[in-house]
């Protein structure tokens, strides 16, 4: 939607890109932009993992509701700001400082709408004032994510991966020094808290450091505020519904299962989330060409060749856990966290559909077609939220664990019946079936051998033979060719 009102040209026309700008770096700026993926996850991983095993179950739990609770105030006050400045930018680069300024104001303004909400919902669920105060200064950070986040979309829209490689960097650093003090002290939830809002000040006062060099650009009025708020209203809706359902089954543990039941979830669900780099990674050196190609006829052969090497990266992670999670989450988090194990290895199913999701969801995108996410993941939210009050009474972190599986697989269908009605193909290649076979016999085997042989030596072994058993039926290859020039010139 234009911003542009019948007296406000705040932005000026700007050179047509072409497809040739794609040539010779996409692989290079995914893997970048991966790669700073990487920095901040494992970053926040190991911090969670540090901090789950000296807190215990019970506090943890606490702290990961405060986490689930900043995402989802942060996209209401305006995260998905990040893509309508990289989209904007991108076709009116004269105009990133204006836009940088307005959209800090108007999340800003957002944050400061939204920190009493959050306060208002821990007092509903009845926690003591130390979690309250905790609350407030965890939602400081939503005012430190509006200069961040802001910069992040005017990086993305030049992109400069090197800045945003530094900012995940900067962030996860300061997390990493934090756990310093808090390994000597007590691992209290007000000093991992001040962590938090530490790590988000460096990255908010570096995204200031480094938008600093942006030109002027022209004297162009910008938008009014309303307009503004108009326009940008779509760009918050369709991941506030995903965010409902991805962060809200920690929220209904807290309150149908207790805070222990929602910290011995946590962690393998960030493992889980820890999992979408991979097709994260791939996607975005894809999205680019499938959106450029003018000739659609391959499209069926695109999504086939997708959605089976999407597929096949899935079941490593898949059979890793289910072959190392009993030895090793205990081992690693101790007694307290035991019943971890079993979730992971039910959670973990979730990453084979997931992965097909990353797919289709871009090939949707690459042909204009995003609207529909919003009736997708509004069907996804409901279904989650219904499933997990049903069962999380009686199941526990298992119920979450399954629903998740069930909530991903209701996308997938959807997604497959849309692409099917819309565009006259099964976007799903037949090879999956006999993929699907080869890892079930290297699975069960490896189960069946697993009272006599190391479960190490079984992991290595059962992935190595899955991999060349993949690499051997070509479920990479077609993929990987995308990349050359005569494919973008298709």
């Amino acid at each position: 939607m234009s911003l542009n009102g019948p007296n406000h040209s705040w932005r000026q026309p700007s050179p047509t890109n072409t497809a040739s700008g794609w040539n010779g770096g996409v692989l290079l700026r995914a893997g970048q932009i991966g790669g700073s993926q990487i920095i901040r996850r494992t970053a926040r991983f190991l911090f969670l993992f540090v901090v789950a095993t000296r807190m215990g179950p019970e506090q943890f739990g606490i702290y990961t509701i405060l986490l689930a609770l900043i995402e989802t105030l942060s996209l209401l006050s305006g995260e998905g700001l990040i893509d309508f400045l990289a989209r904007e930018v991108s076709r009116y680069p004269q105009q990133a400082r204006a836009l940088y300024g307005q959209v800090v104001g108007l999340r800003l303004l957002y944050a400061g709408i939204v920190l009493p909400l959050g306060l208002l919902l821990l007092l509903l669920l009845n926690y003591s004032r130390s979690v309250l105060a905790a609350g407030f200064w965890m939602f400081l950070i939503l005012f430190a994510r509006a200069p961040l986040a802001a910069a992040q979309g005017i990086f993305r829209a030049g992109r400069q991966v090197l800045p945003l490689a530094w900012l995940e960097f900067l962030q996860g650093a300061v997390l990493l020094f934090a756990l310093v003090p808090l390994l000597l002290g007590p691992m209290s939830l007000p000093r991992v808290v001040i962590a938090e809002l530490s790590s988000a000040g460096v990255g908010a006062a570096a995204s200031i450091w480094f938008v600093r060099k942006l030109p002027r650009g022209g004297v162009s009025p910008t938008a009014p505020w309303l307009q503004l708020i108009r326009s940008t209203a779509t760009f918050n809706l369709y991941p506030l519904i995903t965010n409902i359902y991805d962060r809200v089954d920690l929220l209904l543990l807290a309150v149908l299962a207790g805070n222990a039941a929602a910290g011995i979830y946590a962690l393998p669900y960030r493992i889980l989330s820890l999992m979408q780099i991979v097709p994260f990674g791939l996607m975005t050196a894809l999205l680019p060409m499938m959106a450029s190609r003018k000739v659609l006829t391959l499209d069926a052969s695109r999504c086939h060749d997708i959605s089976t090497a999407l597929f096949a990266l899935s079941l490593f992670p898949v059979l890793i856990v289910m072959l190392l999670a009993d030895p090793l989450v205990p081992m690693m988090l101790g007694k307290n966290y035991v019943e971890a194990a079993p979730v992971l290895r039910l959670l973990i199913w979730a990453a084979i559909p997931m992965f097909l999701n990353f797919g289709l969801n871009n090939f949707l995108l690459a042909r204009g077609q995003e609207h529909v996410f919003v009736r997708t993941t509004l069907i996804c939210a409901i279904l989650n939220i219904a499933c997990n009050v049903i069962s999380i009474p009686r199941f526990s972190y298992y119920a979450a664990s399954a629903v998740t599986s069930v909530t991903e697989l209701a996308l997938l269908i959807q997604n497959v019946a849309i692409i099917r009605k819309r565009f006259g193909f099964f976007p799903l290649s037949s090879r999956i079936l006999i993929i699907f076979a080869a890892f079930a016999a290297v699975l069960g085997a490896a189960l069946v051998g697993s009272p006599y042989i190391p479960q190490m030596v079984l992991a290595v072994a059962a992935t190595t033979i899955l991999g060349i058993y993949v690499h051997r039926v070509g479920a990479f290859s077609p993929v990987f060719r995308w990349t050359a020039p005569e494919i973008m010139a298709s």
